[in-house]
């Protein structure tokens, strides 16, 4: 017989409670090693995991969304604060140079000669498509007197010729040319104009970034202080 499941006999009395017993125990036993395993696995399961993290940028015009930065298994990467107000710096810069407008006074706002203290503070906030002294408040004094009296000339001409430059902030990538530090650095950077009339071109250029906390309050102190770019097509 099958013991204690068959032992209900009268001269066995206890064997349908040592059979409950006996599949209690089992049972419990099951559940403690299955609680276990769970634990165990779950233990595992976070140790192992692995944090990748990326930097998105979000255009303020197109919304489009661009991956600057990834770990790519190596481990998280880091990107200093000043590192990346350098690189904002110099975007900013090339759009705004290679900037040509059809509607003469956004040219005329963007070319022009501003008091620096005043209209460069941080309390001179204007709307973001405002580009009202966005290249003088970004450029040193003799990178900005060269723009105004070798390259606007030119610009001029171009606009009186019906032709508009646009760039787009997206597709200029940034290099650093050299050992980037907190005072500043040499930026390697290519960059595609787009022209109505002479299609896209193509440019590579050398930016000198340097800082001057108490005259480019906006940017951290920082400003471009030398700039030479070439057509590559």
């Amino acid at each position: 017989m099958d013991y204690p499941d068959n032992f209900n006999t009268p001269t066995f009395p206890a064997g349908p409670r040592i059979a409950i017993s006996r599949f209690m125990a089992i049972a419990s036993c099951i559940l403690f090693v299955l609680i276990i395993s769970i634990s165990a696995i779950l233990v595992w399961g976070v140790r192992s995991q692995r944090i990748d993290p990326f930097i998105v940028s979000i255009d303020n015009i197109t919304g489009q969304w661009t991956v600057v930065g990834h770990s790519h298994g190596n481990g998280p990467i880091e990107y200093p604060t000043l590192w990346t107000m350098q690189q904002s710096v110099v975007g900013n810069f090339v759009a705004n140079w290679f900037t040509i407008s059809e509607i003469t006074s956004e040219n005329e706002a963007l070319w022009q000669t501003c008091n620096r203290k005043n209209d460069c503070s941080i309390e001179a906030q204007r709307p973001y498509d405002d580009k009202t002294c966005a290249l003088f408040c970004t450029t040193g004094e003799d990178l900005f007197s060269n723009f105004i009296y070798n390259v606007v000339p030119d610009y001029q001409v171009r606009v009186e010729n019906g032709e508009r430059w646009t760039i787009d902030k997206t597709e200029i990538q940034i290099e650093p040319a050299g050992q980037i530090k907190d005072a500043g650095g040499t930026w390697m950077i290519t960059a595609t104009i787009q022209s109505n009339i002479n299609g896209d071109i193509n440019v590579i250029g050398f930016i000198k970034v340097v800082r001057n906390i108490s005259l480019y309050e906006k940017t951290l102190g920082y400003y471009v202080a030398d700039f030479n770019a070439y057509k590559i097509n």
